[in-house]
Parts: C-alpha cells; structure tokens; sequence
C-alpha cells in the first residue's frame, strides 16, 4: 500500500500551486483509480463552502483536506455516471451525511444496466479477465445503489452557490446521454466530454458521435479561449487550444471515428 501521508503531502503541494485560480475561490485535485480518473475539490475562501466532482476510487486526499481545513462540503456533482467518476461517493456520503448528491436522472438509471449493457456488448471474457485485477474487479463489482438516490437531478442552466461563489450546470451529451459540465468565472469542469486534445468516447452505453461533435463545439462557442478545462482525465488545458488544436474536434473539423 502507497504511503498515504506521504502522498498526502505531494499532492496537495504541487495542487495549491497549481490549481489555485483566483482569490475567492479555490480548486484542488486529486487522481484516483486504475483509470486516472480526476476528482476535484471547489471551495469559496471566504465561506468555505465546497464542492466535490467526480469522486472516483478512494477519494481519501480530498476528504483530509475537507476535514483539516474546516471546510463545509454542500455537493457532490457529478459529470456522468460511469463508476470511474461515482465510485468514491458512498465513502464520501458516510464522511459527510448533509451532502447533496447531484447528477442527471437518465444517467442515474443507465447505472444499473451499464455493467449488464458491457456483457452484452463485449461479452463475459473481457469482464472475467478484468476481474483478475484487484482493483479493476472492485469497478466491475460496483453496487450504484451504494450511491443512494441523488438529491438533485440536474436541469439544464440549473445553478448552484458555494458562497458568493456561483456554478452553472449544462447539457453535454456525448460520451453518455446524461453528461454534464459545471462552470463557474474562467473555469470549466468538462468531465469525459473534452480533454487535453482530445474528447471522450462514444463506445459506451448510450454514447452518441453526432452529440458529442454538438457539445464539444457548444462549450467551443460559449465560453471564451481563456477559460481553463478540468477534464475528467489527463492534464489541464483550455478552450482556446482545444479548438484548434484538438485531435478529435476542433470548431470546424472532426476526426471521430
């Protein structure tokens, strides 16, 4: 096993520098699972107010940083409902009962039949196979309704406040049907949609090439080339390099396959 407090330690150090944003609000990440997922934590200095998307495999960083700074966790948001991105939210719920889970209701559902949709879809000796691995077997495993019903189904341009501090969710279909993006100032939360030069899959249940093509242009057109991406996985990037530099969509080409 890692040395917890050690990583602790690393990871919170490299991510005050280098993701602090502004100076009412703050973001800090940490990596989780097999898969790299990333988790984050958004907070409003002055309230301490926090939110929490995308808590993946052991989000136990994040929770340290919760309790040691006092912070007041409001939300848990979620971009998709691929256990990647959900698996940490009971664990996160036992530590913080007043927590409002928030997601979309169709992917809420497609959570209890991914698992049977990816048997059918790849057949049972690719599950059997990543069974073997230890921890790829706990997301295989995964019971969503360990996740409880959510609080909140998210609607399109619903709003949120940490604070003084507002966040916006917004449809973004694509990698699955229900996936959204939350934004707030200069910051998007981009989930599997849009990544460093890249974007999401589509061979997923519910995934649609035509959609994602739709959202990645949307987050594109709406928000300025300043705006800075936390994606879902991989490094950090922004609106301004991605649509032109983008391997898979940029504003006006694509190469989806």
């Amino acid at each position: 096993m890692k040395n917890k407090q050690h990583y602790l330690f690393i990871v919170i150090f490299f991510l005050l520098s280098a993701y602090t944003v502004a100076e009412d609000f703050k973001v800090i990440h940490q990596l989780t699972g097999f898969s790299e997922t990333n988790c984050y934590l958004i907070y409003d200095i002055k309230s301490k107010e926090a939110a929490i998307i995308d808590p993946g495999l052991y989000p136990d960083t994040l929770i340290h940083f919760i309790k040691d700074n006092n912070l007041t966790l409001k939300y848990i948001f979620l971009t998709h409902g691929h256990t990647d991105h959900v698996y940490g939210v009971p664990e996160i719920r036992k530590e913080f009962p007043k927590v409002k889970v928030c997601m979309s209701k169709v992917d809420y559902e497609n959570m209890f039949t991914q698992f049977q949709w990816f048997k059918d879809t790849y057949g049972q000796w690719l599950i059997d196979r990543e069974r073997k691995n230890p921890e790829h077997k706990a997301y295989m495993d995964f019971d969503p309704h360990l996740i409880g019903i959510p609080d909140i189904f998210i609607e399109n341009n619903q709003s949120f406040e940490l604070g003084s501090l507002e966040i916006k969710a917004m449809n973004t279909p694509g990698h699955s049907p229900g996936e959204i993006c939350y934004y707030t100032k200069n910051i998007l939360f981009s989930g599997d949609v849009l990544m460093y030069r890249t974007v999401g899959g589509v061979t997923t249940q519910g995934g649609s090439k035509g959609e994602l093509i739709k959202s990645v242009r949307q987050l594109y057109k709406m928000f300025p080339d300043s705006t800075i991406v936390y994606p879902g996985h991989g490094e950090v990037t922004d609106i301004g390099s991605e649509k032109n530099e983008n391997e898979n969509i940029t504003l006006d080409k694509e190469n989806m396959q």
